[in-house]
């Protein structure tokens, strides 16, 4: 996933700015786990602030479990805790495929019922926000990054739809772990079937159809886990 490069910070709110710069570096995979950070000096000069800060920074992230000091060896990425991927300070952790298969068995559990309870409950407001966020993912197919972000947005949509507070809040915990699975998925396996599900989807949702919204997202997620194995299967195959 493409990362912005280190920028000099502006003078207010240094320390998190600094922060935030340096997070991004490690969720995005620019410094993967167990790499080591670039040295104080280094990332003094590129950043323009003091050590200080730049130090106070990293004693946060290390707070927060995604920095180690080892003595005489410098700073290095920690491996990512389960808990990690939950904390809201996060929003584009690096997730593996194992990861994103948990996420869409979570998502073949949970989202069936969502996509149900929705075609009994949505009234013509959600509906119709439903076809709005739909129109973004197709007006988006050209920028995958645009359009996973998209694709989240249809299913946030669908939590609110059922007018349940309980999904709208789960779903809001976990919008970042969303957030970054959609990102993979669509990297990996482009737009088309992203749009044909979603359009079937809301059409059984229209029609007043629980029964056919539920199948049609089981089959959506079931063919996103089959082609992400094979995908990756793949992937493991041709570096031999």
């Amino acid at each position: 996933m493409p990362t912005p490069p280190l920028a000099r910070v502006k003078r207010s709110n240094v320390k998190e700015q600094v922060f935030l710069q340096l997070r991004d570096q490690i969720v995005s995979g620019t410094w993967p786990p167990g790499s080591k950070i670039p040295s104080e000096n280094v990332l003094t000069g590129r950043l323009g602030v003091s050590r200080a800060a730049l130090r106070e920074a990293t004693h946060m992230l290390a707070s927060l479990g995604l920095l180690e000091s080892r003595q005489g060896g410098g700073t290095f990425v920690k491996e990512f805790s389960g808990e990690i991927l939950f904390n809201p300070l996060f929003p584009m952790i690096a997730l593996d495929t194992t990861d994103i298969l948990n996420v869409l068995e979570y998502r073949r559990i949970v989202e069936k019922g969502t996509v149900a309870l929705v075609a009994e409950k949505a009234g013509a407001k959600e509906i119709g926000e439903l076809e709005t966020a739909y129109r973004k993912m197709t007006h988006a197919k050209g920028n995958l990054h645009a359009f996973a972000r998209a694709d989240l947005d249809f299913h946030l949509a669908l939590a609110q739809a059922t007018g349940n507070p309980i999904v709208i809040k789960v779903n809001d915990i976990i919008k970042s772990v969303l957030s970054a699975s959609m990102d993979r998925i669509v990297r990996s396996l482009g737009v088309s079937d992203g749009l044909s599900y979603h359009r079937r989807i809301l059409d059984a949702i229209k029609a007043r159809d629980p029964g056919q919204a539920e199948s049609l997202m089981e089959a959506h997620v079931l063919r996103t886990i089959q082609r992400l194995k094979t995908a990756e299967r793949n992937h493991h195959d041709g570096k031999k």
